[in-house]
């Protein structure tokens, strides 16, 4: 049981990586956001249009060669959302990803917000030899059965490519032109796969068949959200892009200055595209555009030289008096002035404008520098501490390494000491055993002649024993010592040898 609690933590744990990274994949940016976003962050780089069909809707400062997911961008494929966009632009985080595009004949290229985001919205064809992909237009609704039905964008929509080119980073110069739209769409067919993954449409060619194609292998992308609206950042095979969540309601939001539809315009280019051929495609729009240019030039160099002539008229018929000189160089003078102030007034305006965008990119260029110098503060701070602990461990050990050392050092030495001790003390108690033994007098039993006869009475011997004959005292006498001779009152039992 204990083997298998082992072996199943890890897994469990494994399991739930997985799981929270695919949540972390299929879940945008907590930030919420209304139309009013879309708005401010797209107007320095275009015009907002009230459009009678769509309400408010934005035309990018592109010129007539824009064409939206085509012109400034490329593909990448993610494991999670298949076929992405990556745009350029650093307005690209919107209009590729939310809303709807179509093509206007006056206008050119307009974008409708949306709500939803995803990862291009775009419908695809194959076939022959060709990949190719084409904004989806108003018209176009997520149905129930998630296909496009009779939804068919118009063949200036397309833009094709060889397949083999479809996931290059400069997949716009192998573009064919737009007059070869019709032949190619007449061989190819629409892939008809559009789904739900992780609550975002995905569409496109499979990746496996690509491969086969390119004969290359196609690395999936990491996706990562970033904080702020911007241009999306493509390194390390990562998309760093801004996608909040967008709020439903937004009725009561609008853009701050807003174009005036001009309806007879447009029915004019209406009319001169019915006339002629409607399918022209984009280079048609291109020189309709030149020649408005030179129309409104030519208009333009009409009017400044009719005033030059009525100027010069007026002049020669006010030669004749100072007064009216006088006051035609006054009137135009004040004229001039007129003109001055609001061409100063328009420069002052534009001044401003550019000066509030260099100072909007400057702020977010300093809060860029500000974030990253902080967290590199804070990993200096943080290896900092992390030296300062490690070095806090290393001296504690040795700290602790010296005292123990030293307390064994003091054990050793004191144990020495008390062995010390212990060995004088035995040698000062034999030295004194020695001494005393030396200086006790030493008895020794008084000896008793062979065969000689025992004697009762008197002190000497033992009683009832033969008594020891008295030995003489070698003193050169024979004189007995006092006190009696050999009749039992010598001092008897022992005597001192020495």
């Amino acid at each position: 049981m204990k083997r298998i609690a082992i072996i199943s933590t890890p897994v469990i744990l494994l399991l739930l990586l997985i799981g929270g990274a695919s949540n972390k994949a299929a879940a945008q940016v907590s930030v919420q956001v209304s139309y009013q976003t879309f708005y401010d962050e797209l107007e320095p780089y275009g015009n907002w249009i009230d459009y009678p069909e769509y309400g408010y809707v934005w035309r990018p400062d592109m010129g007539p060669d824009f064409r939206p997911y085509s012109t400034n961008g490329h593909w990448v494929w993610n494991d999670d959302y298949e076929w992405m966009w990556v745009s350029d632009y650093d307005w690209g985080w919107a209009p590729f990803h939310y809303g709807r595009w179509f093509y206007d004949d006056y206008y050119g290229w307009l974008w409708m917000p949306g709500y939803d985001w995803s990862p291009a919205w775009v419908c695809w064809r194959s076939g022959g030899d060709y990949y190719g992909w084409a904004p989806l237009g108003p018209q176009f609704s997520i149905g129930v059965n998630l296909s496009f039905g009779h939804y068919s964008p118009p063949s200036n929509y397309w833009c094709f490519v060889d397949r083999q080119y479809i996931a290059s980073p400069r997949v716009y110069d192998h573009c064919y032109g737009v007059q070869r739209n019709v032949t190619i769409i007449n061989n190819t067919t629409v892939i008809n796969n559009y789904r739900r993954e992780r609550n975002v449409f995905v569409t496109g060619p499979g990746r496996r068949e690509v491969e086969r194609y390119t004969r290359e292998s196609i690395r999936s992308v990491g996706i990562r959200d970033a904080g702020r609206p911007g241009r999306s950042s493509f390194h390390n095979n990562e998309v760093a892009i801004y996608r909040p969540r967008v709020d439903r309601d937004n009725n009561r939001y609008a853009p701050e200055r807003v174009q005036r539809f001009s309806r007879d315009q447009r029915n004019d280019m209406a009319g001169n595209n019915r006339r002629g051929n409607i399918m022209g495609g984009f280079e048609e729009r291109r020189q309709q555009q030149e020649r408005m240019m030179r129309t409104g030039n030519d208009d333009a160099n009409n009017r400044r030289q009719f005033e030059e002539r009525r100027q010069e008229r007026m002049r020669d018929r006010n030669n004749d008096g100072n007064n009216r000189s006088i006051f035609e160089d006054r009137r135009q003078q004040q004229e001039q002035m007129m003109r001055q102030r609001n061409n100063d007034d328009n420069n002052r305006r534009q001044v401003e404008e550019r000066q509030q965008q260099e100072q909007m990119m400057r702020q977010r260029n300093n809060d860029a520098n500000n974030r990253r110098q902080f967290e590199e503060r804070q990993q200096q701070e943080q290896m900092r501490q992390r030296n300062e602990a490690a070095e806090n461990n290393r001296r504690g050990q040795m700290e602790r390494m010296m005292q123990q050392r030293n307390a064994e050092a003091e054990n050793n030495r004191r144990q020495q000491q008390e062995q010390m001790r212990q060995r004088n003390t035995e040698a000062e108690n034999n030295r004194r055993q020695f001494e005393e033994r030396r200086q006790q007098p030493s008895f020794e039993r008084r000896g008793q002649d062979q065969g000689s006869q025992p004697q009762r009475g008197g002190f000497g011997g033992f009683r009832g024993q033969p008594q020891q004959p008295q030995v003489q005292q070698q003193n050169g006498g024979g004189n007995p010592p006092a006190g009696g001779g050999d009749r039992g009152q010598g001092h008897g039992g022992w005597r001192r040898n020495g």
